[in-house]
């Protein structure tokens, strides 16, 4: 798809290196089973982990992590995204932000403008939207 905002550097960013760039904001880990309240973004860990609530947590096994306070993106561009778990059509009209090495950044569609962090293995596909 024309105009996706892919990271202008030769290396994209991963997952970890955004969380480390959020360190401190207010998140919401969504995984099955999982009914964690949101909580601050404690510490990321340079491979595998976050801390979260005093908890750790792997982000590449996680559904997403919704960011809230998040300055507003220069760019968006509008897709559809199906994922692994269901959604209810969430993604089907939803703001692209960027695609990172191994992970897709989204715009939420609350009033707050919070960001949505989905790990590339719960990505089935992006699609374009009218």
């Amino acid at each position: 798809m024309k105009g996706l905002p892919i990271h202008p550097c030769r290396h994209k960013i991963t997952l970890q290196q955004r969380l480390a760039s959020l360190t401190g904001h207010l998140v919401e880990i969504n995984a099955p089973n999982t009914g964690l309240e949101p909580g601050r973004l404690q510490r990321v860990f340079p491979k595998n982990f976050i801390k979260v609530q005093g908890e750790l947590f792997v982000p590449s096994s996680l559904n997403s992590v919704r960011v809230f306070d998040v300055k507003p993106p220069g760019k968006t561009v509008r897709v559809g995204v199906r994922t692994t778990f269901p959604t209810g059509g969430a993604f089907n009209r939803i703001r692209l932000v960027r695609i990172g090495a191994d992970f897709i950044e989204l715009l939420a569609k609350d009033k707050n403008r919070s960001r949505i962090l989905l790990p590339l293995n719960k990505v089935e596909g992006i699609f374009p939207a009218k």
